[in-house]
């Protein structure tokens, strides 16, 4: 019930302001990230004579954190950026 009473006083203000009232509003939305200690093909490369073999590659491991990501905007664009640490963002 508390969305419809939301919903109707939103409505109501967008009435009385009209879009001036519509660019204050902000929203927001999170998702998790996850950060990798991965080499890049450059750091990678090595040089080595044409008979030899190629080098042993190895996997990229499990992610080695997380990292929570929010972002809030409004009409114009993104306000503000909160990056969190696992189980630190409430």
């Amino acid at each position: 019930m508390q969305r419809k009473t939301t919903c109707a006083e939103l409505l109501k203000h967008y009435e009385e302001e009209g879009e001036e009232f519509i660019q204050r509003i902000v929203t927001g939305d999170e998702t998790w990230v996850r950060h990798y200690d991965a080499e890049s093909k450059r750091h990678s490369m090595e040089y080595r004579h044409k008979s030899s073999p190629c080098p042993t590659k190895f996997k990229v491991v499990a992610c080695a954190r997380k990292l929570m990501l929010t972002v809030f905007w409004d009409s114009e664009g993104i306000v503000h950026i909160v990056i969190s640490e696992t189980r630190k963002y409430y």
